[in-house]
């Protein structure tokens, strides 16, 4: 079979499966289904519809491979199960498709395993005004015991003096930025000293990216936050995605560590050190 027809074929199939997913009903069925087995009577009455219009759907999606029928009862499949999954995904980017009339993923750096996930960032917040942006971080950072982690665009003066109260305290503090971050002088003027001799005991820890294309704020690892680019790549300052959920936390520290892992030693020579 040549590669074109094998490419039609899994265009047809993948058609096959959204135009199950279409139909509110089969939808609703296949979401039920995922939270447990039922018999045709139960899902009639759960989704206030008759027992043949349920069964006549439910024929359909045993002919997809996503549910099947044991003993009277009917439970999704493996197959099913994997795309009940995914509902977060497609959701997340639903839910959020007009921010992303204006920003992009592509270019902030994430890479595509990453992108795979980000219906983990489903349960969050949006904050869209400047104040209110640097409201939430300086209370995001302020109220961490244990540990702050975060991949800065920008530098300000605040968020230093944070940054030495709360390593002052014990709290383990890591940063990343990159050659593209901004750092006002008066930042480096304040509390570079300071920030430099936490670093040389060990309270604060900073290294260095190419390029920061996304703003990354983890407190403790149970209230995240981030920031994502415009679609002319620069990082949006003035909205915040936000939650204390774990897989939103989870996400971001996962991603955090990632460039972590693959930073390099600090060099403010390399940042954009402006007046």
């Amino acid at each position: 079979m040549c590669v074109y027809d094998e490419k039609e074929q899994a265009g047809q199939s993948i058609s096959s499966l959204f135009m199950e997913l279409a139909s509110e009903t089969r939808f609703s069925i296949l979401m039920s289904l995922g939270k447990k087995s039922a018999r045709l009577s139960s899902l009639s009455r759960e989704l206030n519809t008759t027992a043949q219009d349920i069964f006549r759907n439910l024929n359909r999606m045993a002919e997809e491979g996503l549910v099947r029928k044991t003993d009277g009862e009917f439970s999704i499949t493996d197959y099913g199960a994997m795309v009940v999954k995914q509902v977060p995904y497609f959701s997340f980017l639903r839910k959020h498709r007009k921010f992303f009339e204006t920003h992009s993923l592509a270019g902030s750096e994430i890479p595509c395993k990453f992108l795979l996930r980000v219906g983990e960032l489903a349960d969050c917040s949006i904050i869209n005004s400047v104040t209110a942006v640097f409201q939430r971080l300086k209370k995001l950072e302020s109220c961490a015991n244990t540990s702050i982690k975060v991949m800065v665009p920008q530098a300000w003066p605040e968020e230093g003096e944070i940054f030495i109260d709360r390593a002052s305290q014990g709290v383990q503090v890591q940063t990343i930025v990159g050659h593209n971050t901004i750092i006002p002088r008066d930042v480096i003027e304040t509390v570079g000293d300071t920030l430099n001799k936490m670093a040389k005991g060990g309270f604060f820890t900073t290294k260095m990216v190419e390029k920061v294309g996304l703003g990354i704020y983890i407190s403790d690892d149970a209230q995240a936050a981030l920031m994502f680019p415009r679609a002319d790549g620069e990082v949006d300052m003035t909205m915040l995605f936000v939650s204390g959920d774990k897989e939103f936390c989870r996400w971001c520290s996962d991603l955090f560590d990632y460039f972590w892992q693959r930073a390099k030693r600090f060099d403010v020579k390399k940042t954009k050190v402006v007046e």
